[in-house]
């Protein structure tokens, strides 16, 4: 055993030490029990002579390695290494699968604060929230049939903005140009359009020409807060519009300038597709041409005949995010597939857990994340040349249970305006990161276990004695008292499997900072409701309690997951 725990260390100092630029020279004890390393030595010397085509190569083959044994911590750090290395050889493009499979069999725990916003850090842009997202559907689902106030009735919810397409050069009954119809019954719902404006014909047909005017002037006299997302997911080449960058800059800049003159209420929404994302960066029109970015992000179970579930919305979303978060950002369109005809087979399981990723965590992780729009609908109905996904959430109880619960915080906004915010406009930071610890403060755990897997509970304590909340769904929310603990200290979490075997431990270093005084908006810090939850038994707030969504062996959003042992061959 200590043999076994000297290699896998001694490994892990050697991807630590070449991510310096240094090479790390393997004992003799280790290349008796790890067959990677004339790998590593080979890698090593690649590295000293800056052939970083080589080092990629071998990084890559190290990798595959630790993955096939399920060693799924040093196979990402070596997937990393492969990415750093193709980028080191002038070819980025090459590391990116490196880089996707690398997130996905990765472990990751995390614990935010909440901490409360009182004014925009920067100029906002056209329609932008200071805080919170604004939550939008694609209503193509079965029990409405595209109808706005249908889908209303059957979510049982609000909606801020609701996407539909059009064709360029097409004209509506009556000789619109702008979907006028739709955008009246929208209007009267309080809400917003998205339009997927699309050039089918190509960018030549794409000319300063009456109907882009009358399209102007109908956008503006509909009276309502428009999203204009012209010439979308150009990064792909299933789109006629794909393929001319310097073209399609050129037309898009046309678009802008003619509903900036001629429709105020028109906020410019330029949209790729998640992947690739190679080819994406050339198509980019300028700051002083997009309101907003947005993305087409959609989670399958199954594609291009790999066995393998798809991955966690939050990995694909994070370097697109990085790059372009200088604006507000939009999912414009976005799922997740709990079913593949492919296959025959149900996925409802795994589902819940990415629509936790995509509305539990992943606007709270983003602050720039603005706005979720979901594609509902079952692509078995549509002429589309692929046709293996369902996305219609009231096809599956589960999901649609699920994606209910995470919609409904107040986080999330259902009235498109300028400056929009929650009434308790909240902002979240990773706890370490944090000074605003005082009085009670609401705390959540981004948990993301290898392939997918969801954990079954989260314990908190304070150092390593006293065991502070735990919480059974994601997105593990918890109060905590920070008054009642030292100004400084450690808080520790454990992710636990459904038999409470730990699978992840993580130490948070936290430091409290200067007593604010009680929120006057209500926030949760330091509110007297909150503190009315406070436990007479240990001085710690109670847990906070999901109606419907409790840890049972049933659960859907919990589920089954694997010891350690499972994970990664060795015992806990």
């Amino acid at each position: 055993m200590r043999k076994k725990l000297y290699s896998t260390l001694t490994v892990a100092l050697c991807s630590a030490a070449l991510l310096a630029g240094t090479v790390f020279q393997s004992p003799t004890a280790l290349a008796k029990t790890d067959p990677n390393v004339s790998l590593i030595a080979q890698m090593n010397a690649a590295v000293k002579k800056k052939s970083w085509n080589s080092a990629a190569t071998y990084a890559k083959k190290i990798a595959a390695n630790y993955d096939n044994q399920k060693n799924y911590d040093l196979a990402a750090k070596y997937y990393d290494l492969t990415a750093a290395y193709w980028e080191k050889y002038g070819k980025p493009s090459w590391g990116i699968t490196s880089t996707i499979r690398g997130d996905h069999i990765r472990t990751v725990v995390q614990t935010y604060a909440e901490v409360p916003v009182s004014s925009p850090a920067r100029k906002l842009e056209k329609f932008e929230p200071v805080t919170g997202s604004y939550i939008g559907l694609y209503p193509a689902g079965k029990s409405f049939s595209g109808d706005p106030a249908g889908a209303e009735a059957a979510f049982g919810q609000k909606y801020a903005l609701y996407l539909t397409y059009t064709y360029f050069n097409k004209y509506y009954p009556g000789n619109t140009a702008f979907p006028v119809d739709y955008a009246k019954k929208v209007k009267a719902l309080g809400g917003a359009l998205q339009i997927g404006w699309e050039p089918h014909a190509g960018l030549d047909e794409v000319q300063d020409d009456e109907y882009i005017h009358q399209f102007a002037r109908e956008a503006a006299e509909s009276g309502i807060p428009i999203f204009l997302r012209y010439a979308c997911e150009m990064n792909g080449e299933w789109v006629a519009w794909n393929g001319d960058p310097k073209k399609y800059i050129e037309k898009w800049r046309l678009v802008h300038d003619i509903m900036a003159k001629e429709a105020p209420n028109v906020a410019m929404v330029w949209s790729p597709n998640f992947l690739p994302r190679d080819n994406i960066d050339p198509y980019y029109p300028g700051d002083d041409y997009v309101d907003w970015v947005g993305f087409s992000l959609y989670t399958i179970p199954y594609s291009h005949g790999q066995l393998k579930l798809g991955g966690n919305p939050i990995d694909y979303l994070r370097p697109l995010y990085e790059k372009y978060s200088k604006k507000p950002i939009m999912v414009s369109e976005g799922a997740v597939s709990f079913h593949s005809y492919q296959l025959g087979k149900d996925y409802t399981d795994w589902g819940v857990g990415e629509l936790a990723n995509m509305y539990a965590y992943m606007p709270r992780i983003y602050p720039q994340l603005k706005s979720i729009t979901y594609f509902d609908l079952d692509k078995r109905t549509t002429s589309y040349d692929n046709q293996n996904n369902n996305y219609d959430l009231h096809d599956s109880p589960k999901m649609l249970a699920a994606y209910q619960k995470f919609t409904s915080s107040p986080f999330f906004l259902t009235k498109v305006e300028d400056h929009a915010m929650p009434d308790n406009p909240v902002t979240y930071k990773k706890i370490s990161e944090t000074t605003e610890l005082n009085g009670i403060v609401n705390l959540f755990t981004y948990v993301k276990l290898p392939l997918g897997a969801q954990p079954y509970a989260v314990h908190l304590y304070n150092g390593d004695k006293l065991l502070l909340k735990r919480a059974y769904a994601p997105p593990f929310d918890m109060q905590v008292d920070f008054d009642r603990l030292p100004d400084s200290g450690k808080l520790i979490v454990k992710v636990l499997d459904s038999k409470f075997q730990v699978l992840v431990t993580k130490e948070f270093p936290y430091k409290k900072g200067p007593k604010q005084a009680a929120s006057a908006t209500g926030t949760a810090t330091g509110t007297a409701a909150a503190k009315a939850a406070a436990s007479p038994l240990t001085g710690i707030v109670r847990s906070i309690s999901y109606a419907g969504l409790l840890a049972t062996s049933d659960s859907p959003i919990i589920g089954h997951v694997k010891s350690l042992w499972d994970l990664d061959g060795t015992k806990n």
